[in-house]
């Protein structure tokens, strides 16, 4: 009999939304400026809801289900131990996960040479000039060296390691097949988002001491970490 379907394990870049209030007008109004900031970015990408309040009102994640639906965002979870907020969940469609669970994410290269954190990739692709507005540069399998600036409206991307001799003000994405390890560096970052394995800051949320000069990020306790350079 021929294969009718296959289960496989996978990695799977997940979206964790914290939830901080249990306001559902002020949470959607939260919600609505976070996505405006760069909506083609949240477009189709899964999303874990994590309350850290309790006390929910009982439409409270329908209707944040049907915001996210709007923007289109994929809810696929929440990540809770609450009770009465996995009896919410069950109602509005949403898996129900631990609070202990963990995304997963790729495992770091076991090699410890500084120069091949980013196993098996190629040299890396080299950008001669600035990256343009409604410009995608893409460095499959390698590393991203711009030798120019990233204007506004401009993406860069690598599956390993981000170089930029210029100002970063488009979007920087680095370890885009989920690489832990990759890092970005530039000259000066002042981007409208800035992206490392999935995990992502807005330029909103970058503070003004790390826009000034030459500066690295790279992933520290599941959170964007950035170092003045």
């Amino acid at each position: 009999m021929n294969k009718v379907i296959d289960l496989k394990g996978s990695i799977l870049s997940l979206t964790v939304l914290k939830l901080f209030s249990n306001d559902i007008e002020q949470t959607k109004q939260a919600l609505e400026q976070k996505v405006s900031q760069a909506p083609d970015f949240f477009v189709g990408i899964p999303v874990v809801l994590e309350p850290e309040v309790g006390n929910l009102d009982p439409t409270f994640l329908a209707l944040l289900v049907e915001l996210l639906h709007q923007k289109q965002m994929i809810p696929i979870g929440i990540r809770t131990e609450d009770e009465s907020i996995k009896e919410q969940a069950n109602y509005a469609g949403l898996a129900v996960f631990s609070g202990e669970a963990k995304v997963k994410k790729r495992p770091k290269p076991e090699k410890s040479d500084q120069k091949e954190n980013c196993s098996g990739l190629k040299s890396a692709m080299v950008i001669n000039h600035a990256v343009r507005s409604g410009q995608q540069v893409y460095a499959k399998d390698r590393d991203l060296i711009v030798m120019g600036s990233v204007n506004p409206g401009a993406e860069i991307i690598a599956d390993g390691n981000v170089h930029v001799y210029g100002t970063v003000r488009g979007k920087v994405f680095a370890g885009s097949q989920g690489e832990t390890s990759a890092r970005i560096f530039a000259q000066k970052i002042d981007a409208e988002l800035v992206c490392i394995a999935g995990l992502y800051q807005l330029s909103e949320d970058i503070l003004p001491e790390y826009k000034q000069g030459f500066v690295e990020v790279s992933l520290l306790n599941e959170q964007l970490n950035f170092k003045p350079l």
